[in-house]
């Protein structure tokens, strides 16, 4: 199998796991342990990480009249946001960006990594233009590449952890100790690797209690 969206490739846990480059007797188990690593990783993160290849089209509700929260946008090539002004499902008005609206955080492009945007905020109030927090359909529409400009090295290695404990833990039976080389235990855990966790916390979302 190919990894598709994966935060590390089959050369990088290959090397993380002391896998000669040669040795493709078990390529196949550490893809899928790459894939199931990645996605654990977007459930506990409440996000993802890869960038759309495509701009695709997505629909808000805004939160007031000059705020609207939106999934990761990875860049601002592509993007378009447009409004539903009559609540009748067809949105007829295009926003210009940094003329109608702003993109928060302000400084996402200089963090380290740099960070996707969350966030449009209306600036041309004296224009007109606002969003309608009272509409009944989603009010917003947007138009871009979702996801993060780059899958941040902390993503890497924690998936490297994840795939790694994966791989190792795949011949053991759910709930039950497994001794592994040098006697170590494995068991196979719901959750992530606490080291993989901790690597995640400053990109996971807010969970609502």
């Amino acid at each position: 199998m190919a990894i598709t969206n994966g935060y590390c490739t089959l050369a990088q846990i290959k090397a993380e796991m002391r896998i000669g480059t040669n040795d493709t007797a078990d390529d196949t188990r550490l893809e899928l342990a790459v894939a199931a690593a990645s996605r654990q990783i977007d459930a506990h993160c409440g996000r993802r990480f890869w960038q759309d290849g495509t701009v695709k089209a997505r629909e808000y509700f805004p939160e007031d009249y000059l705020t609207c929260t939106v999934d990761d946008i990875s860049t601002t090539v592509g993007l378009i946001v447009a409004v539903d002004d009559d609540d009748d499902g067809t949105y007829e008005t295009t926003l210009t960006l940094d003329t109608h609206f702003i993109l928060l955080p302000t400084n996402a492009g200089d963090e380290v990594p740099v960070r996707p945007f969350t966030e449009l905020r209306i600036v041309d109030t004296d224009g007109g233009a606002s969003f309608s927090p009272g509409n009944a359909r989603p009010n917003v529409r947007v138009t871009a590449k979702f996801g993060w400009p780059a899958v941040p090295d902390d993503v890497t290695k924690a998936c490297l952890i994840q795939a790694s404990q994966l791989f190792k833990a795949s011949d053991a039976v759910f709930g039950a100790a497994q001794f592994g080389e040098a006697g170590v235990a494995l068991r196979v855990q719901a959750r992530l690797n606490p080291m993989a966790e901790a690597l995640l916390e400053a990109y996971a979302r807010p969970r609502v209690a």
